[in-house]
C-alpha cells in the first residue's frame, strides 16, 4: 500500500478533509524523546493553567462592588452576562478552532479576557461591569476549553490526569475566590479592583506564553485539500451562528427576568422565553434540513447515544453546581446565622468539593477500570447526598456541611469524566466541536437551574414567611398594622423602622423567619431528586471508556525543532484504525 503524506479524515458532519501527517502525534511510544519536557510543551501547560485561573477572577463579590459603585437594579446581570457569554462562546470557540486552528482562537480569547479585565478594573458603574463580564464570559469559553487544547497534545490514556492537573492549578481561586476578593477589600487601597488587576496580570502572562510557545497544527496542515482561509470563512454557517446566538441570548434573558425583574407570568418573561425557544428550535431545524455545509452544530452528532448520555450527565452536574453556588451562602446566613467572614470561608465547600472531585476523577478515568460503573455509582451517590441536604435544620450544621462536601465531591468526579470523555468518543478533528456543544448546553442548563431553584425558593418563601411570621409576631405583641413594615424590615435586614417592635419580638420573628427558610430550602432540595434520576439514567448509557484509553496522541506541537522530528508517514488505513470509534 502506498504511503501518504496526507491523512484522510471524516468529520462529524460527514465531510472529508485531509490532514498533514506531521500534525499527528501518533503512538505515545513513538513521540520524540523529551517531547513532554520540552520548553514549548511546559510553557503551553503553564499558559493553560494561567488561562483557567482567569476564568475564576473578577466578580465574586458583586454585592460589595454594588455598595461601592452602585446601587443598581441591574446587579444580577453581572452574573447573567458571564453565563450568557460563555454559553455562546463555547460552541463558537470549539467549532471555529476545529476549522481554523487552535492558536488564534485561544490567543484571541486571552486578548478579549484581558480587555474585559481592564474594563472591569476601571468600571465606575455596574453597567460597565456588566459589559466587562460579557467579554470575560466569552473569553472564559477559550480559557476553560483545556479539555481539547491540552487533551489533544497528550495520549488518550492520560487526558483525564492532564485535565485534573489544570483544575488543580486553579484551586486557590476556584475554591477561595470570594475570600481572596474580600481580603483585597479589607487590606488594599484599590479594594475589589485588585481582583481585576490580578486578572490583567495573569491573563497577559498567559497570552504571552501562548504567543511564543503554543504552536499547534496550522490551518494549512489541517486542510491539505487546498482551500484558503477566506474560502473556509465564506463557507461558515453564518445563519446558524446568528440563530444560535440570538436564540440563546433571548432565552437566557427570559430566564434571568423570571421571578426577579418581572413575574414569571408576565408578558415580558413569557414572550422572551417563547421567542428564544422557537429561535433555538428553528436553529436545529435549519442545521438539519437547510444548511448543507459544515454546520455549527451538526444534528447527526446527536444520533450517537453515548455522546448524548455524556451531555446529559454534564448538564445535570452543572445544574447542581450552579444552583448550590447561588443557594449555599443564603443557607449559611438564613439558617445558621453566620457572619460575613464565615460565609466566605464555608462557601468554599461548593467550589472545593467540586474541584476535589475533579482532581480525583482524572485518576478514576485514567487508572481505575469500569469507568461506566464509576459514573453510575457516583451519580447515585450525588443524587442521595444532594437530595439529603433537605434534612437541614438549625441544629445540624456539621451534617449539612458533610453532605455538601460529599455531594459536590462525587458530582465533581462525574463532571471530570464527562468533560474528558466527550473528547474521547469523537475523532480528533471534532473534539473542539464536541467540547463546544457540551460547554454551551452545560452553561444553558446551569442558567436554567439557577433560575429554577431561585424561583422555587422565592415562591415557597412567599408562602411560608406569612404562614410562620404573622402569627409569631402578633402573638408576641406586634400590632397587625406594623406587619407591612415588618416584612419590609425582613427584606432589608433591619427592623429599626418597624412601629412597636421590641427585642423580644425581634427574637421571636427571627425564629419564625428561620423556620420559613428551612421549609423553603427543603422543597428546593427535594426538587433536585428528579434531575438526579435523569443523571442516573443517562449514566447507564455512558460508554465504558476502556477502548478509548489507548496511547495515541491526537496532535503535537509544531514550533520546536525537537518536536518537528521527521517520522515515517502513516497510511490512511493505519491512522483511521488508531482513531476508530468503539461505541
Amino acid at each position: 500500500m502506498a504511503r501518504l503524506e496526507a491523512i484522510e479524515t471524516t468529520h462529524a458532519d460527514g465531510h472529508i478533509d485531509y490532514l498533514d501527517h506531521k500534525a499527528v502525534g501518533g503512538d505515545l511510544q513513538s513521540m520524540p524523546k523529551g517531547y513532554y519536557r520540552s520548553l514549548d510543551f511546559i510553557m503551553t501547560f503553564i499558559a493553560i493553567c494561567f488561562a483557567s485561573i482567569c476564568a475564576y477572577l473578577g466578580w465574586h463579590i458583586r454585592t460589595l462592588i454594588d455598595a461601592d459603585i452602585g446601587p443598581s437594579k441591574n446587579l444580577n446581570w453581572v452574573a447573567t452576562t458571564w453565563t450568557l457569554g460563555s454559553a455562546i462562546g463555547f460552541l463558537l470557540v470549539g467549532r471555529l478552532s476545529d476549522i481554523f486552528g487552535r492558536k488564534w482562537m485561544v490567543l484571541g480569547c486571552q486578548v478579549l479576557g484581558t480587555i474585559g479585565m481592564i474594563v472591569g478594573a476601571t468600571a465606575q458603574t455596574i453597567n460597565t461591569l456588566i459589559g466587562a463580564n460579557m467579554l470575560n464570559g466569552i473569553a472564559a469559553a477559550g480559557q476553560l476549553s483545556f479539555g481539547f487544547i491540552l487533551g489533544e497534545l497528550v495520549s488518550n490514556k492520560h487526558r483525564g490526569i492532564a485535565v485534573s492537573a489544570i483544575f488543580f492549578s486553579s484551586m486557590p481561586f476556584a475554591v477561595f475566590g470570594p475570600s481572596i476578593a474580600r481580603a483585597f477589600i479589607l487590606h488594599t487601597g484599590a479594594g475589589w479592583r485588585w481582583s481585576y488587576y490580578l486578572g490583567i496580570i495573569i491573563s497577559t502572562l498567559s497570552g504571552i506564553l501562548y504567543q511564543f510557545f503554543y504552536h499547534p497544527p496550522r490551518f494549512d496542515q489541517l486542510h491539505m485539500q487546498g482551500k484558503t482561509k477566506w474560502q473556509q470563512f465564506k463557507e461558515l454557517d453564518f445563519i446558524g451562528i446568528v440563530l444560535f446566538i440570538g436564540g440563546t441570548v433571548v432565552f437566557l434573558i427570559g430566564f434571568s427576568w423570571g421571578g426577579s425583574q418581572y413575574p414569571w407570568k408576565s408578558t415580558q418573561v413569557i414572550c422572551t422565553l417563547v421567542i428564544g425557544g422557537l429561535v433555538l428550535v428553528g436553529f436545529g431545524l435549519y442545521e438539519q434540513f437547510v444548511f448543507k455545509g459544515q454546520a455549527l452544530m451538526p444534528p447527526r452528532m446527536f444520533r450517537k447515544v453515548s455522546f448524548v448520555a455524556i451531555i446529559v450527565v454534564a448538564v445535570v452536574g452543572a445544574m447542581v453546581y450552579y444552583s448550590l453556588t447561588i443557594l449555599w451562602p443564603s443557607i449559611l446566613v438564613a439558617v445558621y446565622g453566620l457572619d460575613t467572614v464565615q460565609v466566605g470561608l464555608q462557601s468554599s465547600v461548593v467550589g472545593g468539593g467540586i474541584l476535589l472531585g475533579q482532581c480525583f476523577g482524572g485518576i478514576g478515568l485514567s487508572y481505575i477500570p469500569k469507568v461506566k460503573w464509576q459514573v453510575i455509582f457516583f451519580s447515585v451517590c450525588g443524587t442521595a447526598f444532594v437530595g439529603g441536604l433537605a434534612c437541614l435544620n438549625e441544629n445540624n450544621h456539621a451534617t449539612f456541611i458533610a453532605l455538601g462536601v460529599m455531594g459536590t465531591f462525587v458530582i465533581g468526579w462525574v463532571d471530570l469524566i464527562s468533560f474528558t470523555a466527550v473528547t474521547l468518543v469523537w475523532e480528533p478533528q471534532d473534539i473542539g466541536l464536541a467540547t463546544g456543544v457540551l460547554g454551551s448546553i452545560r452553561a444553558l442548563g446551569g442558567a436554567v437551574a439557577q433560575s429554577l431553584y431561585v424561583s422555587i425558593l422565592t415562591n415557597k418563601l412567599t408562602t411560608y414567611l406569612p404562614k410562620y411570621v404573622v402569627p409569631a409576631a402578633t402573638n408576641a405583641g406586634l400590632p397587625s398594622t406594623s406587619l407591612p413594615a415588618l416584612f419590609a424590615g425582613i427584606t432589608a435586614g433591619s427592623f429599626t423602622s418597624v412601629p412597636g417592635i421590641t427585642p423580644a419580638i425581634i427574637s421571636t420573628v427571627s425564629v419564625a423567619v428561620r423556620r420559613a427558610y428551612i421549609e423553603a430550602f427543603h422543597i428546593v432540595f427535594y426538587s433536585t431528586i428528579p434531575f438526579g434520576v435523569c443523571l442516573i439514567i443517562a449514566a447507564c448509557f455512558v460508554p465504558d471508556m476502556k477502548n478509548f484509553l489507548h496511547g495515541n496522541v491526537a496532535r503535537r506541537l509544531q514550533g520546536n525543532k525537537k518536536n518537528a522530528v521527521e517520522r515515517e508517514p502513516q497510511t490512511v488505513q493505519e491512522i483511521n484504525e488508531k482513531h476508530a470509534h468503539h461505541v
